[in-house]
């Protein structure tokens, strides 16, 4: 997006009656117009022309947005905001104006090649190799599956072995970049990029496949926009397994399920049916839609650093999606993101289950095994 284009999509969103406010997940958060579309356009729009610059609260507002595109799904001139977001960011961590609850994120990232500040010699702690002549399958792990999340990064490796893969997981994996790339720190993504493409490119296997819809974007999307390029395909797990699994004969499964569109899978990958096709051919249900669903989802909460600067609102935001799943009469609540999983199960009490794909499909796959015995 070249400058010209950017004050024209500014000055179209600026000057719209705000059709799209109703589905911005930060303006039911903090029930404010200045975080919405509309609000961070008028306060661009109003820095383009000269009339306002750009003061720390209005640098607050550009934070408080979650990058989730819900807003172009209604914008009939497709204003891209949340692209608008991501270059102002950039700007605005070019000029040291960036909100300094960052710096912990970027410094972990720099340091330790993941935002928690783990260290990295235990990203692979859960991993156990094993060979075998299989054909050969990187897991790009991602960093909350491998230090927060890991029995979904449990879960993956054993059904892919289970598919007939040897599962490589790499020492060496860094972050893929994202949490830099959606705050602004674009130079320290690309230090992170620059790593992974060296040793993914140097691996012999016939795919990479991610579980994190982030990581999954970032290598298929953000790395080529940037010059860099992954020789072998990059795969998302839920088309691997819709791929891979098929239907049941039978299934006593009887609980309602629903599944939770990831903001990075869904809108931004354009991948909604492969989660529910995994679900539906291994439990033998079909997935009880939420009234917010595929490129209408709403997100989770836990996206582009506003958990890490809001975390009250980020939560407020994932207690809205866990209501919309107990308003439909979810027992299961099936995503396929790590990052949505760790939002929403921490939203949730004991009446609604919540799982990664990988890890419902295993325990499907194991109760399944233990009816045949």
């Amino acid at each position: 997006m070249d400058s010209e284009q950017y004050a024209d999509q500014i000055r179209l969103c600026a000057s719209c009656p705000k059709l799209c406010r109703h589905v911005c997940p930060t303006f039911s958060a903090w029930r404010s117009n200045a975080p919405t579309p509309h609000g961070r356009a008028i306060l661009l729009h109003y820095e383009a022309v000269g009339a306002r610059n750009l003061d720390d609260r209005a640098v607050e507002v550009i934070y408080q947005c979650l990058q989730c595109s819900h807003c172009l799904t209604w914008c009939i001139p497709e204003v891209d905001i949340a692209s608008i977001v991501e270059m102002t960011r950039e700007r605005l961590v070019s000029e040291d104006r960036y909100p300094s609850g960052l710096d912990r994120l970027k410094q972990s990232v720099d340091a330790n090649h993941n935002p928690f500040g783990e260290p990295h010699g235990t990203r692979t702690s859960w991993y156990v190799t094993e060979g075998g002549e299989v054909t050969r399958i990187v897991y790009f792990t991602g960093c909350t599956a491998s230090y927060r999340e890991q029995s979904i990064a449990v879960a993956t490796v054993e059904l892919l072995r289970s598919i007939g893969y040897q599962v490589l997981v790499l020492d060496d994996e860094w972050c893929c970049g994202s949490p830099l790339l959606r705050t602004g720190f674009v130079p320290d993504a690309l230090v992170q990029a620059e790593h992974n493409v060296e040793v993914l490119n140097s691996i012999d296997a016939e795919a990479i496949v991610a579980t994190c819809p982030g990581c999954y974007k970032t290598l298929v999307k953000d790395y080529p926009e940037h010059g860099l390029s992954i020789r072998i395909p990059v795969r998302h797990i839920s088309d691997l397994l819709d791929e891979k699994l098929s239907a049941l004969d039978e299934s006593d499964f009887s609980e309602v399920i629903t599944y939770h569109d990831p903001c990075h899978l869904g809108r931004h990958s354009g991948v909604y049916d492969a989660p529910r096709e995994v679900i539906r051919k291994i439990s033998g249900v079909e997935v009880s839609e939420m009234k917010r669903n595929r490129e209408n989802a709403t997100c989770c909460g836990n996206g582009a650093g506003l958990r890490t600067l809001f975390p009250d609102a980020a939560k407020r935001i994932g207690s809205s999606r866990i209501q919309d799943a107990k308003d439909v009469g979810a027992r299961v609540l099936v995503t396929s993101c790590p990052f949505c999983k760790n939002m929403l199960k921490g939203q949730a009490d004991e009446s609604l289950d919540v799982f990664d794909l990988p890890e419902f499909v295993l325990g499907m796959t194991q109760r399944l095994n233990q009816k045949d015995e």
